[in-house]
């Protein structure tokens, strides 16, 4: 999710606010690179006084990190235009890498670099299982709590969650 605040300030503003041909052009080619962030979905408010951006109904966010879907996308900014909170809610499913989360919602705080997913939270590596009732990443600190009721399946396949806890 670290993509989040780059697509935040570029992406969501640059589509936004600039529609002329070089700006298209601009975005074709940072496509093209794959650098950057398009987010869809059936609607979008923007509301640049109260300082938030909604996406409803059938979101997809496609990064070069990560991809996010679920049914609402709620993006609050700061007085200077930041984003400074970023809420996924209904079906949330994020992929990165050889991973995938599901919960029924996901909160984004940017400045703390601060993920919880709650509401059936589940996280999958291969067929590894993490679960709980809310489990909380801190992106800048790589670490993470599952609680309460936490359960964690491991596989003995190479490169699964048992590599990464119990250094096989």
């Amino acid at each position: 999710m670290k993509g989040f605040s780059r697509w935040v300030l570029s992406g969501i503003l640059w589509t936004l606010l600039l529609s002329g041909s070089d700006a298209r052009a601009a975005a074709a080619n940072e496509e093209a690179v794959g650098t950057v962030t398009v987010i869809t979905s059936d609607r979008l408010t923007f509301d640049y006084k109260k300082r938030f951006a909604l996406f409803e109904h059938n979101v997809l966010v496609t990064d070069p990190e990560m991809q996010l879907a679920c049914d609402k996308l709620l993006v609050t900014f700061d007085e200077a235009g930041k984003a400074k909170n970023i809420k996924a809610e209904g079906r949330v499913t994020i992929k990165q890498e050889d991973k995938t989360a599901h919960a029924g919602l996901a909160t984004y705080d940017l400045d703390g670099g601060k993920i919880v997913l709650s509401d059936k939270p589940r996280v999958l590596r291969g067929r590894d299982v993490l679960e709980g009732e809310l489990i909380t990443f801190w992106r800048d600190d790589n670490r993470m709590i599952c609680q309460p009721n936490a359960r964690l399946v491991i596989y003995p396949e190479q490169g699964g969650m048992k590599d990464v806890f119990l250094g096989d």
